[in-house]
């Protein structure tokens, strides 16, 4: 059985906006197996059951700290829903126990309950700030649901309409020469736009110039790499990466396995002959050694901007975001935004000036330890309205669950 996906929500619009966001959120639920809610298919992620009530409950919460909601009639549940898993804290363990969480119809009525909140605080005017940020925590969260989604065996869920499965062949790699000159991150806090804290202010750096590969590195790159020992290759990996390989046993690229002598990815819905011109999926520490590999390097996120900004608008369609085929498509040269964020060689810290957000002061500034790397442009899977120049992703080091991405640099 397939399922039709909503449309992408439209930005311009805040309440129409939300009524999509939830309409999309309740559809990818709906692809799973009851039994499926129970599952915890990312150790160091809640059961799936957890997220549909974290997405109430931040919401919930972001009404409480603009004043519109006085008081919570259920602060246990909003206590309970309040706060995920960092993939480095291997101490929540326990609060993930699925004998914790409530039955889904009392986590049910308790997002009706805040539906209902948010749909009158949309209608009379709230802080928008507030709205925005409640609306774009969803959207975020869709993303991490995808890939929960991803690790759960195949007969737990349904195939959505419009999981489409492209094929092709790679185009070369030419290297692009990139002039130095200024970058510009950020954004402009005065522009009157949402952002996230970590987006502002507006920066401008000067970047030397550099050579920049023209397209993604594919999982046929990638497959060089494996089949000539790269994960056997000590001196490619720093020392606590190389005791996080041989601890996890780790051989290959996430989503890959080696079946009868062939290799296997295991996409989300099914399992396909590994496609060599797809983009390859994998940690920072694994890009990292592959470009070691290579000779060459990551790009700094400052070099990314200076690459790719000026360049056309992204569209969903052609440059696969916002699910409009779910999974990758064969590599394009001079991609911009989709079919994979991309690795870029910078900690994620704030930019100069930065502020934390008031109402959400550890959404940013809890992940600038020096073990979280920026990524930029979107995944398949990414909400269109994240697609954004300034927009900053991250994740840590060694985090393989995620549609990471990336291509190579080298100095000029």
């Amino acid at each position: 059985m397939h399922a039709r996906m909503q449309a992408a929500p439209p930005a311009h619009d805040l309440s129409s906006r939300y009524e999509a966001v939830r309409a999309r959120t309740r559809e990818i639920f709906d692809l799973l197996a009851p039994d499926a809610f129970d599952q915890r298919p990312i150790a160091l992620r809640h059961p799936i059951r957890f997220y549909e009530g974290h997405l109430a409950s931040f919401n919930f919460g972001m009404l409480l700290q603009s004043g519109f909601a006085k008081a919570d009639p259920q602060p246990e549940l909003t206590a309970l829903f309040a706060r995920g898993i960092d993939p480095l804290n291997e101490a929540a363990a326990d609060h993930a126990s699925i004998h914790q969480w409530p039955p889904r119809a009392v986590v049910r009525d308790y997002i009706e309950r805040v539906e209902s909140r948010m749909r009158a605080a949309l209608r009379d005017g709230v802080d928008p700030l507030y709205l925005h940020t409640a609306v774009e925590h969803e959207e975020m969260h869709q993303e991490t649901l995808v890939y929960l989604v991803h690790r759960l065996p195949h007969e737990m869920k349904q195939m959505p309409l419009g999981a489409s499965v492209e094929r092709g062949s790679a185009p070369p790699s030419p290297w692009m020469n990139i002039v130095a000159g200024q970058a510009r991150l950020g954004a402009d806090r005065d522009a009157g736009e949402f952002g996230w804290d970590n987006e502002f202010p507006a920066h401008e750096v000067e970047v030397r110039g550099f050579e920049l590969q023209s397209r993604k590195v594919t999982n046929g790159d990638f497959l060089e790499f494996v089949e000539d020992g790269g994960y056997d290759r000590e001196e490619l990996w720093p020392p606590d990466s190389w005791r996080h390989l041989q601890e996890q046993k780790i051989a290959a690229a996430p989503f890959w396995e080696r079946r009868d002598d062939r290799w296997i990815l295991r996409a989300a819905f099914e399992d396909l002959p590994l496609p060599p011109e797809w983009p390859v999926f994998v940690s920072f520490i694994e890009a990292r050694a592959y470009t070691l590999w290579k000779g060459v390097r990551l790009p700094t996120e400052a070099e990314w901007h200076r690459a790719f900004d000026g360049s056309e608008t992204p569209q969903a369609v052609r440059d696969n975001f916002d699910l409009t085929r779910w999974n990758p498509a064969p590599v394009q040269s001079g991609e911009l935004a989709g079919n994979g964020w991309e690795w870029t060689s910078t900690p994620f810290a704030g930019l100069p000036g930065f502020a934390p957000f008031p109402h959400y002061p550890g959404y940013s500034a809890d992940f600038f330890d020096n073990r979280h790397y920026v990524l930029k442009g979107a995944s398949p899977v990414t909400p269109a309205a994240l697609v954004r120049p300034s927009f900053r992703n991250w994740f840590q080091d060694q985090y393989r669950h995620a549609y990471t991405a990336f291509r190579c640099a080298r100095d000029a």
